[in-house]
């Protein structure tokens, strides 16, 4: 009886870090980029994120975000964002506007190089039969079908900005879709990392 328990303890245990090791290994990795941009002469600091609405009715399926420091040779620094954003089948195009809004401060982004994309992806569904030999055989039952919207921008972040968000404690990205307003917050360790972006050289 000892050893049984024992040897479910074990099992237990291993289960619990196997489970632990492929949540830590699925986690997203938050890195800061620096590269050298040999043609136009600058540095890039760059990070990418995915976020998503903490609204669970949003139609917003994800958001992914990179934002990039570049710094010039004369010490001149642009900050850009790209957003992707990826939308269910059903929603509303989104309003060319973003707003970002930082401890309780709206700020309105003026928008560059929209694009719009309508994604389709068919999958088979497949069930395995046994059959009176003992082989089994993979069988079509069904398609399933995956659309969603994806919408691409960029827009660059001023000064002023730059130095509320790296001061803050709270930072949304505000979009807006038909009736639906998306709110995505910008917090915990993505904010962190935004802020070392920020401090970067």
């Amino acid at each position: 009886m000892k050893k049984q328990f024992h040897n479910l303890k074990l099992f237990l245990i291993s289960g619990m870090v196997l489970v632990s090791l492929t949540v830590i290994s699925c986690a997203p990795k938050l890195k800061i980029m620096v590269e050298t941009d040999a043609v136009y002469s600058t540095k890039r600091i760059s990070l990418k994120y995915y976020s998503k609405d903490d609204n669970k009715n949003s139609p917003l399926i994800y958001l992914q975000q990179s934002i990039v420091k570049e710094i010039k040779t004369n010490d001149e620094i642009t900050y850009t964002v790209f957003d992707i954003l990826a939308m269910n089948s059903e929603s509303f195009n989104l309003q060319e506007k973003v707003f970002i809004i930082v401890d309780k401060e709206v700020y309105p982004m003026i928008l560059r190089g929209t694009e719009y994309e309508y994604a389709k992806n068919v999958t088979e569904n497949k069930t395995d039969l046994l059959l009176a030999d003992s082989t089994t055989v993979s069988v079509v039952t069904g398609y399933s079908e995956n659309n969603m919207k994806k919408f691409r921008f960029s827009y660059n972040l001023s000064d002023t900005l730059i130095s509320k968000i790296q001061n803050s404690d709270e930072v949304l990205f505000r979009y807006y879709s038909g009736p639906a307003m998306l709110t995505v917050p910008l917090k915990d360790r993505k904010l962190e990392k935004v802020k070392q972006l920020i401090a970067r050289d």
